[in-house]
């Protein structure tokens, strides 16, 4: 294994400029030459949403690493910002009324958001896990994402209906 394959290639906040395109993609000027589209991964996607931030070209080739959005100017902090709350959107779960399985799905009728969301999950032991000791997430079987940010806090009830789940 080379070394170079290890090499983090921070970037200077001063060189990037993130922007929109007329067709509403994100891309990047880096020290005046136009990179063109580009995502924008989180490396830590629950705990440091706005540090190291990795920029890939839309082949994944990895530009480098932003460590911190707050040190970009206020136009393009604006625009990862945007970026970022689109590609992570994930809502909150605020109430789960039923857990039903059925030939190994299991059907979530649940509060997101204020309003009532019904969803499917897949093999449940790998798509419902804790992010963090109190942060619960729920993956369904449509690719997106729910939260339950204070797992402890959540009604009596809800937390009963969830907990034979939780491995």
């Amino acid at each position: 294994m080379s070394n170079d394959k290890l090499k983090i290639e921070f970037l200077k906040p001063e060189n990037c400029v993130f922007s929109f395109n007329s067709n509403g993609f994100l891309v990047m000027t880096l020290e005046g030459e136009l990179k063109g589209r580009v995502k924008l991964i989180r490396t830590y996607p629950y705990s440091l949403t706005d540090e190291y931030i990795c920029v890939h070209d839309l082949d994944d080739n990895e530009i480098g690493i932003i460590r911190d959005l707050k040190e970009l100017d206020q136009n393009s902090k604006e625009s990862a910002e945007k970026e970022l709350q689109n590609r992570y959107y994930c809502p909150t779960v605020t109430a789960v009324k039923s857990v039903k399985e059925r030939m190994g799905h299991f059907y979530f009728q649940t509060v997101v958001d204020g309003k009532e969301k019904n969803f499917t999950v897949r093999d449940i032991t790998r798509n419902m896990r804790f992010a963090s000791d109190d942060t619960l997430l729920i993956f369904d079987m449509d690719g997106n994402r729910y939260i339950i940010p204070e797992f402890e806090k959540i009604e009596s009830k809800s937390k009963r209906l969830l907990e034979p789940y939780l491995y």
